[in-house]
């Protein structure tokens, strides 16, 4: 693709801190039909990205609109800088976590399974990745995540949880990761799941008890409950009014919300749901380790959009020698038309004194295409020869 330089990048953004997530699903709807090119889409349980290659400014500012209130359309070195933060982790509610690293390579490989993904996007989040990655190696101690966040907020309501008894609901990788900061925490775990196997699996690992995945009266037991379900959690009346009449705080961290209606609606203020979650402060790195983060965005745009310039350059470089020698190949065969009995050597000399001509003629606009620092240079030579 020529010509596709960082104005041409669109990154469509919306997260948990600004739109709540009903309208994200609906925003995601509407990327999956709105989107052209090739794009790449992120869903996590806190944002919904898409990310496009789109040459025309109407397009661009048409796609635009898609984009909810609170949420946010970047172009450009902004849109390529967001996908870099993210990447590393300095866009998500625990700065660094790990699961948002995972999440965006899956969907660069399901951009690429789906064939034709854009090799400026291709390049962009395999710049991204990379960085992601090592900003990971330089971690110090174990990793937080979403799970800790969530162990965090039952502890800033009903107090530290260790030596108390703390239902995890799910035995997923979010469940897992939320059983094992509980237990970290000191609590006393168990573990409902719609697959005991699976509870069990988790279960051996830390030392936790395996409950039915609809508890009924042992629910209001609790002093937290954290759900990280893929789906609803289908529990009976029984296990909402033991909720209703109990201290529990439970913890929603699934997206769509897992615990139905009537539970939310009897649990009260004592419900946190994952956009509640992204609101919280789950406490900030050192500043030292904010700005090594910060710098490692910086290079990597940096270092990416070095690379965008230089492919726009060689596009149009190649693009403009073409033309010209599908010019010079038109005007030959005109003149071969009218001197059908030329002499070959004739032929030889003026097809040589047109390709010397013609280099002559593309020498200053390629050396400048080659000096070409913002763009401008590359932008008026397409105008100039309708490239």
């Amino acid at each position: 693709m020529s010509g596709a330089g960082p104005g041409a990048i669109v990154a469509l953004l919306t997260h948990a801190r600004q739109v709540p997530a009903a309208e994200r699903d609906r925003f995601a709807a509407r990327l999956r039909t709105r989107l052209g090119g090739t794009p790449l889409m992120l869903e996590t349980c806190h944002r919904v990205e898409g990310y496009v290659v789109c040459l025309d400014r109407d397009a661009r500012m048409e796609l635009a609109t898609t984009v909810p209130s609170g949420g946010r359309a970047l172009t450009g070195e902004p849109a390529v800088r967001h996908a870099v933060a993210v990447a590393v982790g300095r866009d998500s509610i625990v700065v660094g976590e790990d699961q948002i690293l995972h999440q965006l390579r899956e969907s660069v490989d399901a951009a690429a399974r789906a064939g034709g993904f854009d090799p400026v996007l291709a390049r962009l989040f395999a710049l991204a990745l990379r960085a992601g990655r090592r900003a990971r190696s330089w971690r110090q101690g174990p990793p937080r995540s979403l799970a800790d966040v969530a162990v965090s907020a039952v502890e800033r309501r009903c107090g530290a949880i260790r030596g108390r008894d703390v239902l995890v609901v799910g035995a997923g990788r979010m469940g897992h990761l939320a059983a094992r900061a509980a237990a970290s925490a000191g609590a006393s775990v168990s573990i409902a799941n719609r697959s005991a196997d699976g509870a069990q699996t988790i279960a051996v690992t830390i030392g936790a008890r395996v409950v039915p995945f609809d508890p009924g009266d042992r629910a209001g037991s609790f002093a937290g409950v954290i759900v990280a379900l893929s789906g609803p959690w289908p529990i009976t009346a029984r296990t909402v009014e033991s909720l209703r009449g109990s201290r529990a705080i439970v913890v929603d961290l699934s997206v769509p919300a897992a615990v139905p209606e009537p539970a939310v609606a009897a649990i009260g203020q004592r419900f946190v749901s994952a956009d509640a979650l992204a609101l919280t402060d789950p406490g900030e790195l050192p500043a030292s380790s904010l700005a090594r983060l910060d710098a490692l965005v910086d290079s990597t745009a940096t270092e990416f959009l070095v690379w965008l310039a230089g492919r726009d350059r060689r596009a149009a470089a190649e693009a403009l020698i073409r033309r010209a020698d599908d010019e010079r190949e038109a005007e030959l065969a005109a003149l071969w038309r009218r001197l059908p009995d030329l002499e070959p050597e004739a032929r030889d000399a003026i097809e040589g004194m047109t390709r010397h001509l013609t280099k002559r003629l593309l020498r200053e606009p390629l050396e400048r295409l080659g000096r070409d620092a913002d763009g401008r240079d590359e932008q008026a030579i397409r105008d100039i020869f309708a490239l």
